[in-house]
């Protein structure tokens, strides 16, 4: 096996996400400490399943805390997050969902995060999903999100999600 910078850096970003879930987001720069620590510890895990590609890893580190600071920077900023109420973050579903054959399927998953964004009657309920690429080509990006199967899969299965867990 080799170290693969498109499936790891995904793995380095979920690892990211899921140390902030339920913190506050930072208001100045730099990456909260415990962000920081978990991926470092994902990163040391890494240098020794694929000890050959070491300096790789590495680099991919600093990529993936480079960028989650400015993203952690970005969304601290943005009125959405600053009045937001988390209901769920990095939270796994297993849902049961009814075909249009009467087959019954399970719908598996992790959302990143569901939110409460507004007040009173003009709340509404939010999926927000991350999609992190080792390799940006913007074009390719835009088509995708367009069609992108995986967020409809977890926006349906959010109808299916008991209101008591809510």
């Amino acid at each position: 096996p080799t170290f693969s910078h498109r499936m790891e850096y995904g793995q380095m970003w979920h690892v990211c996400e899921e140390s902030l879930a339920g913190m506050t987001m930072p208001p100045g720069r730099g990456l909260p400490l415990q962000t920081e620590v978990p991926l470092r510890r994902y990163c040391e895990k890494l240098t020794k399943q694929y000890p050959t590609q070491q300096e790789q890893v590495w680099h991919w580190y600093h990529v993936c805390r480079t960028q989650f600071q400015h993203y952690c920077e970005h969304w601290a900023k943005h009125p959405d997050v600053r009045n937001r109420t988390p209901l769920m973050q990095e939270q796994v579903f297993d849902v049961p969902y009814a075909l249009p054959s009467g087959r019954s399927v399970r719908l598996r998953g992790k959302w990143d995060s569901v939110d409460l964004i507004g007040k009173d009657k003009d709340a509404r309920v939010y999926l927000q999903e991350n999609k992190t690429k080792g390799d940006i080509d913007e074009g390719q990006m835009r088509k995708q999100l367009s069609y992108d199967l995986q967020t409809m899969f977890y926006r349906i299965a959010m109808d299916y999600w008991p209101a008591k867990d809510w």
